[in-house]
């Protein structure tokens, strides 16, 4: 039986507009062996995000597959206000499927896509939106630069600044954190080359890096939406990142890039004492919303996609070519048995 009407008939919906989301796809089946760690990381992760972003960007969390426990977990942190949005669902979807679950829900033009074991530094929220402001053409930006990422999905921006200098070898902005990322990945150090030089483009004094992963990216949202619409049929890697998250970016002849300098750190599955210096060591953030630009609704460009990603990228990427590019981005002398093929 129904009595009277309910207060929300035919009343509209008034949506926040916001600029940004930051969504984490999360799985901790239990927190033992390699996830004993994993919820005090991923604690970190969203207590660096409170800190350190905008009051108006709000947290997506999906868990998925979770245990009982992480689920309890998380809804005490979203009682405290680390989490704006919280979806818990007891299948184990995989990344890429539990992130469809928001992309597609999601108002804002922009989405930070990130791993659930990042710690995010003061200002990366808006050095971000500085390169996206800075590179019109960039449909992707990372916070962290990594040591190679400077020949994956970037043949655009190859191709398009082979000859005028924009784009050359440099010495990175933070070469510690470069090497940083890489003990987080298993890496005990970088040999000199990794860790000294690094692929950068130049527009007027500002600069970025050519490329960027994908366990910590924003991206224009209307990039995303050209990804595959039926699922992925891998729970984690395998080639699901790259058909849904880093080839999406490019069907419209966008720029895959990282900040100059390092804005956040990857903290794997072992939580370390420098870590707790690091997040006691952020500021709160009082600033007002943090602002990105306006984009117009970006459209898929496949003749250039075809030609600058199909085409050209086969000849570009032959040994011959290569090593011709690379020694017109002034790959240093002492470096070249490294980065020539």
């Amino acid at each position: 039986m129904r009595n009277s009407r309910s207060d929300t008939h035919d009343k509209k919906y008034e949506s926040d507009k916001n600029q940004h989301r930051v969504i984490i796809p999360l799985y901790i089946p239990h927190e033992e062996d390699y996830y004993k760690d994993a919820f005090k990381i991923f604690n970190a992760c969203v207590s660096s995000l409170k800190k350190t972003t905008s009051n108006s960007t709000p947290v997506s969390v999906i868990a998925n597959g979770c245990s009982s426990t992480i689920h309890e977990k998380l809804v005490s942190l979203q009682n405290e206000g680390l989490i704006d949005e919280l979806l818990l669902e007891t299948e184990q979807l995989g990344k890429v499927n539990s992130l469809r679950r928001v992309i597609g829900a999601s108002d804002e033009p922009y989405l930070t896509i990130t791993d659930g074991d990042v710690m995010f530094l003061n200002n990366w929220e808006k050095e971000v939106s500085q390169v996206f402001k800075d590179f019109p053409r960039a449909t992707a930006v990372a916070p962290v630069p990594v040591f190679k990422t400077f020949n994956q999905f970037t043949s655009n921006i190859w191709l398009e600044n082979l000859w005028n200098g924009k784009v050359k070898f440099e010495t990175p902005g933070d070469p510690a954190a470069l090497e940083k990322f890489a003990n987080s990945i298993g890496w005990s150090y970088l040999n000199e080359q990794q860790k000294n030089t690094i692929l950068t483009l130049t527009k007027g004094d500002v600069k970025a890096i050519v490329g960027c992963s994908h366990f910590c990216t924003t991206y224009k949202r209307d990039v995303l939406l050209f990804a595959p619409q039926e699922p992925s049929q891998f729970l984690l890697s395998g080639n699901s990142e790259a058909i849904y998250l880093d080839i999406p970016t490019i069907k419209n002849d966008g720029y895959r890039l990282s900040c100059y300098k390092n804005y956040a750190y990857h903290l794997g599955n072992i939580w370390e004492s420098w870590m707790d210096k690091e997040l006691s060591n952020l500021d709160l953030n009082e600033t007002s919303t943090c602002s990105f630009p306006v984009y117009k609704k970006l459209k898929k460009r496949p003749l250039r996609y075809l030609l600058k990603f199909q085409l050209l990228k086969k000849l570009l990427f032959k040994k011959r070519y290569y090593n011709y590019a690379l020694n017109r981005f002034k790959v240093p002398s002492i470096y070249k048995d490294h980065y020539l093929k």
